[in-house]
């Protein structure tokens, strides 16, 4: 019996002792571990790409501003050319009902012409008969 209780009194002070140690080694704050990277390269080659990218974006903005201020002269080029077409086109139209009015006047008055002519024909004809 005696030996079961020094085993057993072994056995507890061997389960103390290492709950002890485990206490110990879980109290006591870690160190940090400062990990140091040099990405400096990285950056800087990151850095350069993003200048690039604004560069390219500044020259496609003054592009686009460019055009759109060419788009809009040539809009008001179009507007302004079509007024003129419109204006022109009723200028035309009535240029062309004043020639039709002075083509059938000139019609008619070649009609009655043509009419006293034959009149005056037919009378040279009766003259000489």
């Amino acid at each position: 019996m005696n030996q079961k209780f020094a085993f057993y009194l072994l056995s507890i002070i061997f389960v103390f002792f290492i709950g002890y140690s485990y206490s110990q080694f879980n109290l006591e704050p870690s160190e940090p571990v400062i990990i140091t990277l040099d990405n400096s390269e990285e950056i800087k080659g990151y850095q350069a790409d993003l200048k690039n990218l604004q560069m390219q974006l500044e020259e496609l903005d003054s592009q686009l501003i460019d055009s759109l201020n060419k788009l809009k002269k040539a809009t008001k080029k179009v507007a302004l050319l079509s007024s003129k077409v419109q204006v022109l086109e009723e200028e035309l139209e009535s240029a062309i009902n004043i020639n039709e009015k002075e083509i059938k006047s000139l019609n008619d008055q070649l009609e009655s012409a043509l009419f006293e002519l034959e009149i005056n024909q037919f009378e040279l004809e009766l003259l000489k008969e």
